[in-house]
């Protein structure tokens, strides 16, 4: 997905590291990059709480999540292609 970003020559960026649990396998997505870190927080927060773990039996959320991530920042130098 394209995404503008308005950012300067040495600007700093934020992408959001999602580590997601299967029946088949762990497996870590990286996405971004984001202008702010609560944007890249944003996702983390999406993720842990669309793959929360729910009791069958109640219907509720456990407080577990099959998903977990953090947020990591990087600076951008950028060069013709």
């Amino acid at each position: 997905m394209a995404r503008s970003i308005g950012m300067t020559a040495d600007a700093t960026v934020f992408r959001a590291v999602i580590t997601k649990t299967y029946p088949h396998g762990t497996f870590t997505t990286y996405e971004g990059p984001y202008g702010s870190v609560g944007a890249a927080r944003a996702r983390v927060s999406f993720w842990t709480n669309h793959l929360a773990e729910v009791d069958e039996e109640t219907g509720e959320k456990t407080g577990a999540s099959r998903a977990s991530g953090y947020v990591e920042r990087g600076n951008v130098t950028w060069t013709k292609a």
